[in-house]
């Protein structure tokens, strides 16, 4: 079956019209630029936004500055969470994101979306609520249709967005990123974009790696199905670093292993009355308690309650590490604060499929515990990896950017990010391509390999089906990834996916299947990265265990070094990075 090419012109291009793509696109029109979006999904809900969100963290200077709590505290606090405060995040980028959260954040009320409730106790009338920082800072709003409300502002503004096309290669001339070429899986079109600067915006995530915890392809993905790590595969084909690969799999979890993800029980959507119970009824995890913003000891009662938190969490995985079964109870909660977790389950993910069962089966959350169970499994990680970029979004090739949560270094990739860092890389791509008279030129043999790919998967007769070869992926995933690391294992991994690069036919019968073989080709490239990547580290560090021996304590933060990963030709190279870029 042929491809017919079609070749387009912008002056901005994002790959992937989720939350951070969406909000880079808007303000590239804000700019008065022309904006071309490419989504392998439909914007209306694609993305780790797309099926809603309930918090997003932010500084709030109404309410911080009133318990006494500074912008700079939230900062250091930023600076720690998790592999940043080992010394794989930068400094920039977080503090960049605590200075800009608060009015980016809040900005996206011009577009609709509720952050303001009459039953507020807080200055500026938000509700606000514990979650990741010592004092409460997200903002609990009503986000479910954050996604369907964004596309429409893009299409009002005259984005031209194209769904259902995947974006396999980035353009390149003179070493320089002048657009993409993307596969449409709708219909038989190959469409070349040729842009002024391109930004990638496609998430982060690297989900499809490793088996769920059912072992049920897709059962219950509380962010995008379609994470299988392209943006950090096509910024490193391109030549572009990516960075922190070795930390993308980590090993064993809590887990519910039905309707849906825990979205942080007993804290986060299920605020404010779940707790974490054993069989016999006994408390290992308390409930969060709401202090008043009048309470003059508001700041210190948050912070022994958040230290009493961390210690909470310790204490569960210990139980079910133990093979001891823990339950999420809210046997004693009010009436009215069920309603409020209802509500906020209502806009978080996936959540609201666990409403519907409720619902359909006549229960309350007064009558049923949720299991807990501890799975052992290797599971993906994606803190502080990917796409190594500035606080202007700049990665090491000229003319690309990275939005949201493909930025690697930051160390939080979630909502927050997405919305602050998205709206930074539509600026800068923006003022960037305002100064270029026009792109580079398009590399015909670039567009004739990728059509000779997708016709590849229709023409042969019988070949390998791609959920055949993701298995596969996963099962080498779950064989050579488990902790601790060490050179044979990843050795051994590279050369079954190398082997299996080198073999498989991937057939398709219709469109569908044309974008899930490019899915699959993207997951191998993927896990071919992060096994260099846990090979090139040698020392242990943090959850990076390869020495088992090792009484070497970690290194003091300023030491670490950063190994960044990126593809010159055929040859996968590193190289150290000591700094900010």
């Amino acid at each position: 079956m042929k491809y017919r090419v079609e070749q387009l012109e912008t002056d901005v291009l994002i790959v992937g019209g989720g939350l951070s793509g969406a909000l880079a696109a808007l303000k590239v029109k804000e700019e008065g630029l022309d904006c071309v979006v490419l989504e392998k999904s439909n914007t209306k809900r694609s993305g780790n936004a797309g099926s809603g969100i309930d918090h997003i963290f932010s500084y709030i200077p109404e309410l911080h500055e009133k318990v006494g709590y500074s912008m700079e505290e939230m900062k250091e606090e930023q600076a720690q969470f998790d592999l940043a405060g080992l010394g794989l995040g930068f400094r920039s980028l977080n503090d960049f994101f605590v200075e800009n959260s608060y009015d980016r954040i809040i900005g996206l009320e011009k577009y609709g979306l509720k952050f303001r409730f009459e039953d507020s106790n807080v200055p500026g009338g938000y509700r606000v609520v514990p979650q990741f920082h010592s004092v409460p800072t997200s903002f609990n709003f009503e986000g479910r249709d954050i996604k369907p409300i964004l596309t429409k502002e893009m299409e009002k503004s005259g984005v031209r967005i194209y769904n259902r096309v995947f974006v396999y290669e980035l353009l390149k001339d003179e070493g320089k990123v002048v657009g993409a070429i993307g596969v449409c899986t709708r219909e038989n079109i190959i469409y070349v974009v040729r842009a002024k600067t391109t930004i990638l915006a496609t998430a982060g995530g690297v989900d499809r790696l490793c088996k769920s915890a059912t072992g049920v392809d897709f059962e219950r993905f509380h962010s995008s199905s379609m994470n299988n790590g392209a943006g950090k595969v096509l910024a490193m084909n391109a030549g572009a670093d990516i960075i922190n690969m070795e930390y993308t799999l980590a090993q064993g979890g809590m887990e519910w292993l039905n309707w849906t993800m825990s979205a942080g029980c007993p804290g986060g959507t299920y605020w404010p009355c779940a707790r974490i119970i054993d069989e016999d009824g006994n408390v290992i995890m308390e409930r969060d308690i709401a202090f008043s913003p009048e309470d003059p000891n508001y700041k210190e009662k948050h912070q022994k309650q958040f230290a009493r938190h961390l210690e909470g969490r310790k204490r569960v995985y210990e139980h079910l590490a133990a093979g001891e079964l823990l339950y999420m109870d809210m046997a004693e909660a009010t009436d009215d604060e069920i309603e409020y977790v209802k509500w906020s389950l209502s806009h978080e993910g996936k959540c609201n499929t666990l409403l519907a069962n409720m619902d359909a089966q006549g229960t309350s959350f007064k009558d049923i515990k949720i299991p807990y169970f501890y799975t052992n499994m290797v599971q993906t990680f994606v803190s502080c990896s990917g796409v190594y970029s500035n606080v202007k979004c700049e990665t090491t090739i000229e003319n690309l950017y990275a939005a949201g949560n493909e930025i690697a270094g930051m160390s939080n990739n979630s909502a927050p990010e997405a919305v602050v860092y998205g709206i930074e890389a539509g600026l800068q791509a923006a003022k960037k391509a305002k100064e270029m008279e026009c792109g580079g030129k398009v590399d015909t043999s670039q567009v004739a390999h990728v059509q000779r790919l997708v016709e590849g998967f229709y023409e042969s007769e019988s070949g390998d089906k791609w959920l055949d070869i993701e298995h596969a992926i996963q099962n080498i995933i779950n064989t050579f990834g488990t902790i601790p690391h060490s050179d044979i294992k990843c050795r051994t991994a590279l050369n079954q996916l190398e082997k299996m690069e080198k073999e498989i036919h991937l057939h398709a019968e219709n469109p569908h299947e044309i974008n899930r073989c490019l899915d699959v080709m993207f997951i191998l490239q993927t896990a071919k990265a992060i096994f260099l990547a846990c090979e090139n580290r040698k020392e242990n560090l943090g959850p990076f265990i390869k020495n088992l021996n090792s009484n070497e304590p970690d290194k003091a933060p300023e030491d670490v070094e950063i190994y960044g990963l990126y593809k010159d030709g055929r040859t996968y190279k590193f190289h150290t990075i000591k700094a900010d870029l």
